[in-house]
């Protein structure tokens, strides 16, 4: 997997001048960081050949020519330097998509594949709204992420270790445990599983439950990711990690997000081991191979008590 620290280190060392470019270490692909003629951040791939690009975006302007000696450049530019942390997310995925594979061929399928998946995100983000149920699943993901820091977690440690948005079965993992996260509001008395392998890690994890209430004068999504962000401005690698993390989620500012403020009425702990009740592909008959439950907030606390 490419890392983004050593991906933008590398971006930001090379000379920001007119095609000023240095090597990316992957495979098969030969691809190349840095800025194009109009000094914009560019990700280039020199390939023997021929690929059908997607039409540019307003973020993204993608070309492909041939060369003198031959070969073909396919370049992919940032419009805009204000989402370059987006953007170097986006580079850094789409090169481990590509990495690895047995040819240019596999290598150029796989990078368009996923460049789709990047576009649609694109156009989530910028033209639609979160629902409510997401805006408050990542707050709780947020409230989470900022205990983390305010409890002298490192910055950057506690960034990397934020796996929600990628779709991981967890929404954090530190070392050795694990974390679920789950939002409820003020008279919610259940919270759902959505699979049976959000708890079924065989290490010990937490599962953490954040109660909210709605208020006038709380805060909002919007006024809690600009807290995170004045909390991460010691270090920029963890504030653009964190800035295409919440990208990835589905999150760009809009007005809409102030609307509706909170405050956090309770914080409920379970520790997730072999005496927590859950459903799991072990505990069910092999021919069970999806399912979701609901679990009851009032008996799990019973539990965790005993």
């Amino acid at each position: 997997m490419i890392d983004f620290e050593k991906l933008r280190g590398q971006w930001e060392n090379t000379l920001r001048i007119e095609r000023g470019y240095t090597l990316v270490d992957t495979q098969p692909l030969e691809c190349y960081i840095g800025y194009d003629e109009k000094l914009r951040r560019t990700l280039l791939i020199l390939t023997k050949r021929e690929t059908k690009i997607p039409q540019s975006s307003k973020s993204v302007e993608i070309n492909f020519r041939q060369r003198k000696d031959g070969k073909f450049s396919l370049t992919l530019s940032l419009m805009s330097e204000a989402e370059s942390s987006v953007f170097l997310e986006m580079c850094r995925d789409l090169l481990t998509f590509a990495e690895g594979t047995r040819d240019e061929v596999t290598a150029l399928k796989n990078f368009w594949q996923r460049y789709a998946h990047w576009q649609n995100l694109f156009v989530a983000a910028k033209n639609n709204l979160l629902t409510p149920e997401q805006q408050r699943g990542l707050i709780g993901e947020l409230l989470f992420l900022r205990e983390q820091i305010t409890n002298n977690r490192p910055l950057k440690e506690s960034v990397t270790g934020w796996l929600g948005p990628l779709k991981e079965p967890q929404d954090f993992s530190y070392g050795d445990t694990w974390f679920e996260i789950k939002t409820v509001m003020e008279q919610a008395e259940k919270i759902r599983i959505p699979s049976l392998e959000q708890l079924s890690i065989e290490t010990v994890g937490k599962l953490i439950v954040f109660r909210l209430a709605k208020t006038s004068d709380g805060f909002t999504l919007n006024s809690l990711v600009k807290n995170l962000l004045q909390l991460l401005s010691k270090s920029s690698v963890a504030a653009q990690k964190f800035e295409a993390l919440l990208f990835t989620a589905g999150y760009v500012e809009h007005e809409e997000y102030d609307e509706q403020s909170y405050r956090l009425l309770e914080t409920m702990r379970f520790t997730v081991d072999e005496n927590f009740p859950r459903l799991t592909k072990k505990s069910l008959s092999p021919a069970i191979v999806e399912a979701s439950y609901s679990l009851n907030l009032r008996e799990l606390k019973e539990v965790n008590n005993k």
